[in-house]
């Protein structure tokens, strides 16, 4: 049986393609690059701490 979780949000910023958010639990700026621009401009994306290995949902501004 599949249980329904829901991941904390963090918001995220975005510089060129990279967008960074930092982890609420041990407070590391995790950082992610994306090469497909499409995949880039998505509104919200799953992400991953890289210390404590705890899953978001990282929310980015808008474009404009």
């Amino acid at each position: 049986m599949i249980k329904n979780s829901v991941k904390p949000t963090v918001m995220g910023t975005r510089s060129g393609y990279v967008i960074r958010f930092t982890c609420h639990d041990c407070n590391t700026e995790t950082s992610m690059v994306f090469n497909n621009p499409k995949d880039f401009y998505k509104e919200s994306r799953d992400g991953k701490c890289t210390r404590c290995h705890k899953r978001f949902t990282v929310l980015t501004p808008g474009q404009y």
